[in-house]
């Protein structure tokens, strides 16, 4: 029983002095000082964290950018491999300077810190710095695909001129063609008329005489080309070659109930005249 007394005592005295640590102001200075230090670690591990973020962030931009740097090196893009080139750029230097904004309000704060930080301090300065030089990069490239625009411009307006050239050469070629071809069709045409001796007067082919005139109407005789026509034949028995023509250049035949003139040399028959002028009987 005295012994269950002691033990009650030990413990009363126990508590009384635990009471009375708690209530002291040391106890209360050390308990403020503990939660000082317990939330300035949530505090440092979220800017850690924070810094961190901001940093992979930029990170990732500046692997982006040296995507689009291999992207540029590649030769006669299409405009629009081009156009989206130059759009991603331009997304990307927007979110490289909200990155620049973040980092650098990372830094004041770090640098108004009474901690350490050596280590996120150098990692921002050293970003900062790779931010500063792919920013002078990104507007170089910009720069270069405008270049490149106004290059290609200027190629299409050089290849649109020379289609405009071509079209006009093409067109006179087509011109001088059509007037070659005339004039070569021209150049062989020949005509030829048989007929008796009165038709021929009427006609006014042959004077009252009967000469045959220096100017005849060309349109009583058939047209022919002489590159085609070999032979003529005309209605009758006999026909006499009023016109004058190399008398070895042809031969007169009978065929059917017609006479015929064979041209053997057809350059040589109508050398002297292009007029061909029979007396058919």
């Amino acid at each position: 029983m005295k012994k269950t007394l002691t033990i009650l005592s030990v413990a009363l005295v126990a508590f009384m002095l635990s009471s009375c640590v708690e209530k002291s102001k040391k106890y209360q200075q050390l308990l403020s000082e503990k939660e000082a230090v317990v939330l300035e670690n949530k505090n440092i591990e979220k800017e850690y964290n924070a810094a961190l973020g901001i940093i992979s962030d930029v990170e990732n931009n500046l692997s982006a950018i040296r995507d689009a740097e291999g992207l540029m090196l590649i030769k006669n893009e299409s405009n629009t491999r081009r156009d989206q080139i130059n759009s991603e750029l331009i997304q990307i230097k927007e979110s490289m300077a909200i990155n620049r904004a973040k980092l650098d309000s990372l830094s004041t704060v770090l640098e108004n810190s009474n901690k350490d930080r050596t280590y996120l301090r150098n990692t921002i300065k050293k970003l900062q710095a790779q931010l500063a030089e792919k920013e002078a990069m990104i507007a170089q490239m910009q720069e270069q695909l405008a270049q490149k625009d106004q290059e290609i411009e200027g190629l299409n307006t050089k290849v649109n001129n020379l289609n405009e050239d071509l079209n006009v050469a093409n067109a006179k070629n087509d011109e001088q063609g059509r007037l070659i071809a005339n004039q070569i069709l021209e150049m062989n045409k020949v005509y030829y008329i048989g007929s008796s001796k009165k038709d021929l007067k009427e006609k006014g082919i042959l004077t009252s005489k009967f000469i045959l005139r220096k100017e005849v109407p060309a349109e009583a005789f058939t047209q022919a080309d002489k590159r085609e026509v070999k032979e003529i034949a005309f209605e009758g028995k006999k026909v006499k070659v009023l016109s004058a023509h190399p008398l070895e250049s042809y031969t007169i035949v009978n065929k059917d109930n017609q006479v015929v003139i064979e041209i053997s040399n057809p350059e040589l028959f109508w050398s002297v005249t292009k007029y061909l002028v029979a007396i058919t009987k």
